[in-house]
Formats: C-alpha cells, sequence, structure tokens
C-alpha cells in the first residue's frame, strides 16, 4: 500500500511539471507603456523584445530584450562570460562594468559608441537562474543622457524584474500582458 501511495504522488508531481510553467514580471515605471516587438521560440530559447509604445523591434530609443535558455550545457559563470564576450565583440568601445556576480545572478552596465552599424547605447544585462535553465534581461537606451538621468530606476527594474512559476496556465493574479511563457 506504501509503495502505491508513494508511486501515485510521485506521478502527480512528474504530470504536473509537465503543464507547469514559468514566466518573467517586469514592473515597468508608472505611466509608461510598453509593448512587445518581437516574440519567438524555436527549441529550447525563446527571445523576446518589449519597446515603449508606438516603437518598433527595428526603430527603437528603449528596449528591453530577455532570451531564456532552457538546459544550458555550462555553468552560469562560463555561461555569463560567453554572453559578455559576444556583446562585447557586436561593439567593442566600451568594457562591461559588474554591478554584482554570484553564482546563481549577475548584473553588468556600459555605455558605449556607435561601431560599425550598432548604434552606440547604454545598457544593464543580467543573468539568472530559472527553474529551467538560464535567463538573461538586457535594458537598452540609445540616450544615453536619459539612462544617466533614470540610471536608479532602472537599475532597479532590471533587478527585481522576477520569475514566476505556476502549475495553473490559466492563473489569473497578474496582467497577461506583462509577462512572456519562458519555456
Amino acid at each position: 500500500m506504501k509503495k502505491v501511495l508513494l508511486f501515485s504522488i510521485l506521478l502527480m508531481f512528474s504530470v504536473l511539471s509537465v503543464f507547469a510553467y514559468e514566466t518573467i514580471i517586469i514592473n515597468y515605471p508608472d505611466g509608461e507603456l510598453w509593448e512587445k516587438a518581437y516574440y519567438k521560440k524555436k527549441g529550447n530559447e525563446a527571445l523576446l523584445q518589449y519597446v515603449p509604445v508606438y516603437q518598433s523591434s527595428d526603430d527603437w530609443t528603449r528596449s528591453i530584450v530577455i532570451h531564456s535558455y532552457k538546459y544550458p550545457t555550462s555553468t552560469m559563470r562560463v555561461f555569463v562570460n560567453n554572453n559578455l564576450q559576444k556583446l562585447q565583440k557586436a561593439n567593442p568601445t566600451a568594457k562591461y562594468k559588474t554591478i554584482k556576480f554570484r553564482d546563481t545572478d549577475a548584473m553588468f552596465t556600459r555605455c558605449t559608441e556607435d561601431y560599425k552599424e550598432v548604434k552606440g547605447q547604454c545598457e544593464f544585462f543580467r543573468l539568472t537562474n530559472a527553474h529551467g535553465g538560464f535567463v538573461t534581461i538586457h535594458y537598452m537606451n540609445r540616450d544615453k543622457q536619459d539612462f544617466k538621468n533614470n540610471y536608479t530606476l532602472w537599475q532597479e527594474i532590471i533587478r527585481t524584474a522576477k520569475l514566476y512559476n505556476s502549475y495553473w496556465r490559466d492563473e489569473r493574479t497578474f496582467d497577461k500582458s506583462q509577462y512572456f511563457e519562458l519555456w
């Protein structure tokens, strides 16, 4: 009897995990409206871009890009270093400054100049552990003075972006327009 009960409980939890999902919640500044400009899910990765209302994925002044990686094959430390190297290669005009670097959560910032076809911008880059992998959160602002003026605000927004796990897809506890499915 105990074996049947134990097996039933294990089966129930394994079935629930199939229906579980993970999302991210970002609290944008009061009075600002942001919208989903781009979303693509392919294999074990999902990519989402938010921009202020009336801007697009090709023409924006500020942007948040969220990239989730399910079942990564490296440690977070190696993963973050590889990502920073790729970003540095795309625009090497400034080095990243570390805000925090822990084994489960890391955050960096930098401001770049125009380089080849890449416009200069200031940015925050955060990598964090998720239930099923890693998630990067990348805030970019092409107006350097605006970035500096709102540095503390956006650092806090990116730092406090929350990963949210749920076993119920129809949960109604938050605004569905402010999240996306990671896996």
